[in-house]
């Protein structure tokens, strides 16, 4: 574990959180360093390094809150951000309310840090991208996009006796198959570089992007629709961003909102987050140092919870559920290891229970915001979309617009894969969705 800081961080922690010039303080690091390697048209363009740490301290004097950052170590830099949060409380309004922080916390044991990932070289990482290349190169098929690790540390200290440390890594490859006006998009992310199959991913996004050329025109209409894990990722991971989190739930713009307990989605619909589960990028605190559990957000259907941070739990009387962000996040919690449960279908098989109908590998972008309240999101497919009849392909599609409640259609699943597959969930390298292939009976694409 080159190049981390574990003594270091959980010594200035101690030392923040020990001055007693507050009622409660927190000191929340987080230190990265992160390679990528860019391709384009199957030929390494760039190659990019870079070390960041950021360093946030939290401080109450009553029901005032004083949050302030600095992205340096030095004992220096971060007296001067303790005594800027410090002014920051002392000027800023009373909350209605008494801020509480975790005290001391038992972690479940979890990995997150691979050697393999943390001491893959450029060279190794070339070689393992460059073997993907060839996958498409008889065909004609160029690759673009980049293959992304991370190694960092997050450390959380607080004046109540909370200390925790986690190391982790991650890996992360995006690639695009083209040749000419056909595409095909392949994913993944894992702790473990070893665990990505990229031969095998680009393979599959060449075959993909072969399958779409000369693509056809399909009116606008509602659609019987057959999602891949790719684009079901896009559309849950904005459910989360929506609808999930306990800021939006309370002030009444999230889909959710007075509605616990009711049926929101059809029974086949199981949606949780889960820190401490190993098939997604798992953690066993968040940045406040809550232990992570399980969290059903949706239960068969049934509307059954959302994420919770101090910050919120406290104004409404609650507790935090380990969702907590780093701190003067105004965006407040929000899922960031998210799972979709598998069905009983097997992947394979969905094309014919398809029948007719159109199948949708992944989406060029979503737009979750046009009604949160609604679920009501938009977006365009792209990079593998098929008319299929007969449950076989028929032919490519040009990317076509969607338009949709997603939760009412979440209600018309017919059938769900019981293969998944994981996918970054954020920015932040630890967040990850997990989702399976899901056919919906009515799909509306308005162009």
């Amino acid at each position: 574990m080159d190049g981390l800081l574990k003594d270091r961080l959980l010594e200035e922690g101690e030392r923040v959180a020990g001055s007693k010039r507050a009622d409660t303080i927190e000191f929340i690091a987080n230190n990265d360093s992160s390679s990528t390697l860019r391709f384009s048209s199957s030929r390494f363009h760039q190659g990019i390094s870079v070390s960041d740490a950021s360093f946030h301290i939290r401080v109450t004097l009553g029901r005032k809150i004083g949050v302030a950052s600095t992205n340096s170590i030095e004992r220096s830099a971060l007296d001067r951000c303790l005594d800027e949060a410090l002014s920051i409380a002392r000027t800023t309004r009373e909350e209605p309310f008494l801020l509480r922080i975790p005290g001391p916390c038992r972690y479940s044991n979890v990995s997150s840090f691979y050697a393999s990932t943390a001491r893959a070289s450029n060279e190794e990482k070339a070689a393992l991208v460059s073997a993907g290349f060839k996958e498409g190169a008889p065909s004609g098929v160029l690759h673009s996009g980049a293959l992304a690790t991370s190694v960092g540390e997050i450390a959380v200290v607080n004046s109540k006796g909370l200390k925790a440390y986690h190391p982790y890594t991650s890996a992360h490859l995006s690639s695009v198959a083209s040749s000419g006006d056909a595409s095909g998009s392949g994913s993944f992310v894992s702790n473990d570089l070893t665990m990505i199959d990229i031969k095998g991913l680009m393979r599959a996004s060449a075959e993909t992007c072969l399958k779409s050329s000369s693509p056809k025109e399909a009116p606008p209409g509602v659609y019987r629709v057959l999602l891949e894990p790719a684009a079901v990722s896009e559309l849950v991971h904005w459910l989360s961003y929506t609808g999930f989190g306990a800021k939006g739930f309370h002030d009444g713009t999230s889909f959710l909102s007075e509605r616990l307990g009711e049926a929101v989605t059809g029974e086949k619909v199981a949606i949780y987050d889960d820190g401490l589960d190993g098939g997604g990028m798992a953690v066993p605190f968040d940045f406040e140092g809550a232990p992570k559990r399980r969290l059903s957000l949706i239960d068969r259907g049934v509307a059954a919870g959302v994420a919770y941070d101090s910050l919120t739990a406290s104004s409404v009387g609650g507790e935090s559920t380990g969702h907590g962000p780093f701190p003067g996040d105004n965006e407040g919690p929000f899922p960031e290891h998210l799972f979709m449960e598998g069905g009983d279908a097997a992947a394979s098989g969905m094309l014919s229970l398809l029948g007719e109908g159109i199948l949708v590998k992944s989406f060029h972008y979503v737009n979750g915001l046009l009604n949160p309240r609604e679920s009501l999101m938009t977006g365009m497919t792209r990079h593998g979309t098929f008319l299929v009849r007969g449950g076989a392909v028929k032919c490519a599609l040009r990317p076509m617009r969607f338009t949709e409640n997603i939760l009412e259609a979440f209600r018309r699943i017919e059938s769900v894969s019981r293969e998944t597959a994981v996918y970054p969930n954020g920015s932040f390298p630890l967040g990850s969705v997990s989702v399976p292939y899901i056919l919906i009976n009515g799909f509306s694409f308005t162009s």
